[in-house]
């Protein structure tokens, strides 16, 4: 009887001890989100962005730069995503998920969530709604890249390496803006590389 009752007192230490120590490696789950690089594409430049990842401290990056919009973005606009990932043979796969809506202005807000208002903050916006006006608006102090993670984006995804260009077009699917940027989904615990 005593050797049962050790048995049960170890198998429920192991198991609650393995709980949290257990890191599986599913292709998919909550995600810790890493900004690589961000770039600009081809396009009119009515809507232009000179932003860059700044590496303050070993622990601390800021995005950093200006934005000029030489047309309002108002709802005018259409807001044109699309998502590739890193292959396991190398290179990119185009069309992970494509986003094509209209009213750019007003859905870009609502993807953003939170980040949208930490932006509009950090760079001058005169307000944090639609449209925002022609003028160069520029982000004095910088804001911190974990302040960006804050996005109404799904919080379960499949882990990897993407690359999401943005563009930012007319009525007449000219290119005003066009924007990519490069970022891994990592498990919670997982480094960069």
């Amino acid at each position: 009887m005593m050797m049962i009752k050790v048995f049960v007192i170890i198998a429920f230490l192991s198991l609650s001890n393995s709980k949290s120590n257990f890191m599986h490696n599913l292709p998919l789950g909550e995600y810790r989100l890493v900004y690589e690089k961000m770039y600009s594409c081809k396009s009119n430049n009515l809507i232009q962005y000179n932003v860059y990842l700044s590496k303050d401290t070993l622990n601390t990056t800021h995005l950093k730069g200006n934005f000029t919009f030489i047309i309002p973005l108002d709802d005018t606009v259409i807001l044109d995503g699309n998502l590739a990932y890193w292959d396991s043979i190398g290179g990119w796969k185009s069309n992970a998920m494509v986003y094509i809506i209209k009213n750019a202005c007003t859905n870009w807000k609502k993807l953003l969530g939170n980040v949208w208002n930490t932006l509009s903050k950090s760079f001058n916006f005169p307000h944090n709604r639609c449209p925002i006006p022609v003028g160069t608006y520029t982000s004095t102090t910088g804001v911190d890249i974990k302040e960006l993670e804050d996005l109404n984006f799904p919080k379960v995804y499949f882990y990897g390496k993407y690359k999401l260009t943005v563009k930012i077009k007319n009525v007449k699917n000219e290119v005003l803006c066009c924007s990519v940027i490069e970022f891994s989904l990592l498990r919670p615990w997982e480094k960069p590389i």
